[in-house]
């Protein structure tokens, strides 16, 4: 596999940290003032419920939201398991849409991917063959689209100490119309895998939109999303062609 020249792919933000009367806040400059308004209105979705930090203000391409003194995650154990199955479980909870799938961006984009992925040598044509078929089968007629949470890694979240819940302070990584499920696949396919079952089985306790039923188009998703991006970020040992082994033709 041949390797990008020039530069890989870079976010356009700049992060601070301010402190005010004693109090700490974090200061994020992005790129555009659109950026900055569509993470606002996000955000103030979720406001005073302890998942993401409250917002103070949102002037042009500037966000200003509270920092959140909470302790890192140190141990995956079933209680982390847990509040991530609540975390998720409160996003996709808030104004899901169910509709047919084929009126999403996402069969076209999934496929695009996958094709991006054969074109520069990560899937062979064989591979890439076996699992359009399996997509075939894996797709499903609905889906639901709603909020998500992309970037969870575990350096973006911190447990409240006022809730003792999930926090998630990275907060440009809430999004909206989205296809829920792909932030908790990242997570699952990245560092939850071992309790992946548990954590489904937890999230359809919630009450939330049944996401399981069609987990493989959702995972499937993701990993082509997320490989096609890591060979832009020239990320590569986030490219593990052995991630679509299992998507071989159902």
């Amino acid at each position: 596999m041949s390797r990008l020249g020039g530069t890989r792919l870079q976010k356009a933000k700049s992060l601070h940290f301010v402190s005010i009367n004693g109090q700490q806040f974090k200061r994020l400059i992005f790129c555009d003032s659109y950026l900055a308004f569509e993470i606002e209105r996000n955000l103030e979705c979720f406001r005073g419920g302890g998942i993401f930090p409250d917002i103070v203000i949102r002037y042009e391409r500037e966000i200003w939201v509270e920092f959140v003194d909470g302790h890192l995650i140190t141990e995956i154990d079933e209680s982390l398991v847990e509040k991530m199955a609540i975390f998720y479980s409160r996003l996709y909870s808030e104004a899901p849409r169910l509709v047919e799938t084929n009126k999403t961006i996402f069969p076209d984009r999934l496929d695009r991917d996958l094709h991006f992925l054969n074109q520069i040598g990560i899937l062979s044509n064989g591979l890439l063959g076996e699992i359009r078929k399996s997509v075939d089968v894996l797709q499903p007629q609905h889906c639901w689209i709603g909020f998500d949470y992309t970037d969870p890694v575990k350096k973006n979240f911190v447990i409240n100490p006022k809730t003792q819940l999930l926090c998630a302070v990275d907060v440009e990584g809430l999004v909206n119309e989205h296809l829920m499920g792909m932030g908790a696949a990242k997570a699952l396919v990245r560092w939850l895998n071992p309790f992946k079952e548990e954590f489904l089985r937890l999230l359809a306790t919630k009450g939330v939109p049944d996401i399981q039923a069609y987990y493989g188009f959702i995972e499937l998703c993701f990993l082509a999303q997320w490989t096609k991006r890591a060979f832009f970020e020239r990320d590569w040992k986030a490219i593990q062609p052995s991630y679509f082994e299992g998507y071989r033709r159902l």
